[in-house]
């Protein structure tokens, strides 16, 4: 009657509030989750994650919409999809290419109805699915998948199958949820084994240390075999569905241990999938703070909760070439503290600092003036490499001096932390001939200068152009000293032919130097009278928007600027 349902239900939320309490005094500090963010959890509800290894891979299950289908279900939300995600530069993000799709999954996995990823084989050549109520397979041959195939009737009897299964290593034993007129109650876990025929033998429950008679869903085999994963209505819990780990010991499995929180919440906490070491996986979890009905989550298990990060850096000159004899004072702004200073030896230095945000750095090195620039130090271990270059050059009759940092890790672009400084007053020279002897000095004053823009990856200087050879010539009758200034930019146009944008820019300007210094000397000028300041290599422009031509809008930006003094 409605008493003892009540009562029933108040001993429930009693002794789950009872485990909660448990649990939370022996909370594993060690093990941290993470939800992966609005790029792959929606305000839907997304599930089921799948990862194909060492692809970086994961697939997952959503019930958001699609421009492909807007049709809703009987409980008005819309049909699960299939979604991919790629890990870049450390984060999780979806794939939306269809040729970059493909190379993961069948061609239009996706139907009107409900589509859910299930598990890849642990050589990531065969993809298990479901749709119209029963478990397909894929295979991976050649470069494409197949088309879906159903399996067996050992595998989908039941009238309501259930989109989760699990994969022994060697592909010859697969975990299945099912409801079955000789299970225990709701959903149970069973197993099949494949036979000599490659077929998949009668199912198997395991029994009643694994199932309740409350609902068990998502198995994950562990790769060696020998743990469990699943989760559960029925045993030991804290609310909903909670994730549980039994271990095969003599060939019978242990009772099912409950993996505490912070893994489980009050709420449901399924699809738990492990790397081979255990260690790191995913989950999903209707619990509070999320955002949607149920995200996604990253997990680590027993890692440590202590920041490392570690900076290998590079110190070198505008050509690359490493710098010697050079210090990095590493600060943190924050707390006003200095981390420490670091010897640069063949342009290498490197730091292992627990401290996170933003960091000043104070470089120096021989032949150039000490500059500062920062650095985001993320709120996680990491490894980043960085790359800090120095670049002097002369404008104008003006010394200056550019630092930047790149580092693909950290996501820094070179454009993104240029710094220029004025360093120095002009060079004069006063020991030209009679001609310069005014109140300005030869060194500053522009006698010649020459400017040329470039086609798309074009880099070779026009000799033959009239305005070019007038230069030369004025260089020659100035007589005495030539200071030559040479600015040279690349556009934001990507080049695969000069591997990046600075090579290409770097490139400019090195040719347009051969090309000056051949002619003065053809024409009779001694080396010692050419003086040549570095190179001002650059990339510069609006952003690129695939259209690489469209010379108007980026031609001005691809050039050489030369002036001689």
């Amino acid at each position: 009657n409605a008493g003892q349902e009540l009562m029933r239900q108040s001993n429930y939320y009693i002794e789950i509030s009872e485990n909660g309490n448990t649990f939370l005094a022996s909370k594993n500090e060690n093990t941290i989750i993470k939800n992966l963010g609005k790029s792959i959890n929606s305000s839907y509800g997304e599930y089921a994650p799948v990862l194909k290894r060492p692809d970086n891979i994961l697939l997952f299950t959503s019930r958001r919409e699609t421009a492909e289908s807007k049709k809703v279900d009987k409980d008005l939300l819309p049909y699960e999809n299939i979604f991919v995600a790629k890990k870049i530069d450390g984060e999780w993000q979806l794939i939306s290419d269809k040729g970059e799709i493909d190379k993961y999954v069948p061609k239009d996995l996706n139907s009107k109805k409900h589509d859910a990823g299930i598990v890849y084989s642990s050589d990531g050549n065969t993809l298990y699915t479901y749709k119209n109520d029963a478990i397909w397979k894929s295979i991976l041959e050649k470069g494409k998948w197949s088309n879906l195939v159903e399996l067996d009737k050992n595998i989908n009897t039941s009238q309501y199958n259930i989109p989760s299964v699990s994969l022994s290593k060697d592909g010859n034993t697969i975990y299945f949820v099912s409801y079955r007129k000789n299970g225990i109650g709701g959903k149970d876990i069973y197993k099949s084994i494949k036979n000599s025929e490659g077929n998949w033998g009668e199912a198997e429950m395991l029994g009643e240390v694994i199932n309740t008679k409350f609902d068990e869903d998502s198995p994950f085999i562990s790769e060696d075999g020998n743990s469990l994963y699943f989760s559960s209505k029925g045993h030991k819990g804290i609310g909903g569905y909670d994730v549980f780990k039994s271990s095969l010991v003599n060939g019978e499995w242990t009772t099912p241990k409950n993996m505490g929180i912070p893994i489980n919440s009050p709420l449901d906490d399924i699809y738990l999938v492990v790397d081979s070491e255990e260690k790191a996986g995913f989950f999903a979890s209707s619990r509070d703070g999320g955002l949607g009905g149920m995200d996604i989550y990253g997990l680590c298990i027993d890692c440590s909760t202590k920041i490392i990060n570690v900076i290998n850096g590079l110190l070198v000159d505008n050509n690359d070439s490493p710098l010697n004899n050079g210090t990095v004072v590493v600060k943190n702004i924050s707390s006003d503290h200095t981390i420490g200073t670091y010897q640069v030896d063949g342009g290498k230095f490197s730091l292992t600092t627990q401290s996170i945000g933003k960091h000043e750095l104070i470089v120096e090195a021989s032949n150039f003036e000490k500059q500062i620039i920062y650095i985001e130090l993320p709120n996680a271990s990491s490894e980043s490499d960085v790359k800090i270059k120095l670049n002097q050059f002369q404008k104008e009759g003006e010394n200056y001096q550019i630092i930047n940092l790149t580092s693909n890790r950290l996501g820094i672009n070179e454009s993104d932390t240029i710094k220029l400084e004025k360093i120095i007053a002009s060079n004069t020279d006063t020991s030209n001939n009679n001609n310069n002897s005014n109140n300005s000095s030869a060194s500053n004053i522009i006698i010649a200068s020459y400017e040329m823009n470039f086609n798309y990856n074009q880099e070779e200087i026009n000799y033959s152009d009239p305005q070019f050879s007038n230069m030369i010539d004025k260089a020659v009758n100035k007589g005495g000293k030539i200071y030559i200034n040479i600015e040279s930019s690349s556009s934001k146009v990507p080049t695969k032919s000069f591997k990046s944008n600075i090579n290409l820019a770097t490139l400019r300007g090195e040719k347009a130097k051969q090309a000056i210094i051949k002619l003065l000397k053809e024409k009779g000028i001694d080396n010692d009278n050419i003086i040549v300041n570095a190179i001002n290599a650059i990339v510069s422009g609006p952003k690129y928007t695939g259209d690489f031509n469209n010379k108007e809008k980026y031609q001005k930006y691809q050039y050489v600027k030369i002036t001689i003094k």
